[in-house]
């Protein structure tokens, strides 16, 4: 009789220790594409009144642009080529015109060669123009101003941070404190699972006791 109890004790105690798998949120809603990239490349817009802090420089797809404007005065980032930097190109990215403050990202959506400028008034003429992943040993337009000197930086990876610059990373934090935040909660009903078949249990057994 005693055995009998105490199978059917571990037989209810075993039915509740379990934990509910969590839906962790996705990083990529696409399951066929690659990783999303957490680095950040942050370019000032309206740079030393007419030009880009960042105006060569690398960039991966998936990597994210976040364009800030800054300064005085309107100013705008449209696509350009190589061949005439300051024509927007068909078909190309145009973020608009804009003023301080304002900010905008984009994400890099494949690997080649972006020229971008402003396409306000003469900013272009003036040296606001700039461009990711150039070729090697390639030269502006000599009929062109040449861009300021840029702000080089190192791109910012997901490290959370408190400023705008990071916001990115900042958001990245917060997916991974969700998700350990619903795998806590699966530990914990997990072990109130436990405690009530172990509870179950044992006045299963006692009861069965008085009985005798």
């Amino acid at each position: 009789m005693l055995m009998g109890i105490f199978i059917i004790q571990v037989i209810v105690v075993k039915s509740q220790t379990y934990s509910v798998n969590p839906i962790l949120p996705s990083g990529n809603p696409n399951p066929t594409d690659g990783p999303i990239s957490l680095t950040n490349h942050v370019i000032k817009v309206g740079y030393m009144e007419t030009g880009f802090s960042r105006n060569n420089f690398t960039a991966s797809k998936g990597n994210v642009l976040w364009w800030m404007w800054t300064g005085k005065g309107l100013h705008s980032v449209v696509e350009s080529t190589l061949e005439n930097p300051c024509q927007s190109k068909v078909g190309g990215f145009n973020l608009g015109q804009h003023t301080e403050p304002y900010n905008i990202t984009m994400a890099v959506p494949e690997d080649r060669t972006y020229v971008f400028f402003s396409d306000v008034a003469d900013d272009c003429k003036k040296g606001m123009y700039g461009g990711i992943n150039l070729p090697q040993d390639y030269t502006w337009p000599k009929d062109l101003s040449q861009p300021p000197q840029q702000i080089v930086t190192t791109p910012l990876g997901p490290t959370p941070t408190a400023t705008v610059s990071g916001s990115m990373s900042i958001a990245a934090a917060d997916a991974e404190s969700t998700s350990k935040s619903v795998s806590n909660s699966s530990s914990t009903y997990y072990l109130k699972e436990s405690s009530f078949g172990i509870i179950v249990g044992s006045l299963v057994l006692i009861i069965s006791i008085l009985i005798l």
